[in-house]
């Protein structure tokens, strides 16, 4: 387990450290666009990732402290499936993901937030609003309260490879020291 503080809402000084199947840190995977996660919460490329106060999670009318109270009962829900399943690994689908964003920036459009015109943390440097959830609170709570296994792909845990039987070399195969004392 990870956890980080700071107060540089916009960043998460974390994500250059954290590193994804693909080889890429979660900083390099969120340049171009920005922060995003499905339910604020799962990063694809990144299993068994998950963020809390994650992208696209807070508001001005919701406390910080619901919305760690929702995303702890999703991140147990979902901890609990890969034991109860055998499973290694979980990661988000990206349809998932992406769906799930381009549903939240269609949302985030008409919103005091976005429609303001006002410049401010909230937008990431390419435009988009990583920072506000666009529903209710209700809605919020509602959308983590169910851990839902088909939006992530399960992978079993790996079978070691067998371990070849010790090789036996016969006694006189070693050289005796000066003693006569083979070692």
């Amino acid at each position: 387990m990870i956890t980080a503080t700071g107060f540089r809402v916009g960043e998460l000084p974390l994500a250059r450290s954290v590193h994804g199947t693909a080889g890429r840190t979660l900083h390099e995977t969120w340049a171009g666009d920005g922060p995003q996660a499905y339910l604020g919460t799962s990063v694809t490329g990144f299993p068994n990732l998950f963020l809390l106060l994650g992208p696209n999670l807070l508001s001005g009318s919701t406390s910080a402290i619901s919305v760690l109270e929702a995303q702890l009962a999703y991140l147990g829900a979902a901890l609990r499936h890969p034991r109860r399943e055998g499973h290694a690994s979980m990661d988000v689908r990206p349809a998932v993901q992406a769906a799930y964003n381009t549903a939240v920036q269609e949302a985030l459009r008409t919103t005091v937030y976005n429609a303001g015109g006002c410049s401010s943390y909230y937008f990431h440097s390419s435009g988009r609003n990583t920072f506000c959830w666009p529903w209710s609170t209700g809605r919020l709570t509602r959308s983590l309260n169910r851990f839902d296994a088909a939006a992530y792909t399960c992978r079993a845990p790996s079978t070691p490879a067998p371990v070849p039987a010790p090789r036996v070399v016969a006694e006189e195969s070693f050289p005796a020291d000066e003693e006569g004392i083979t070692t």
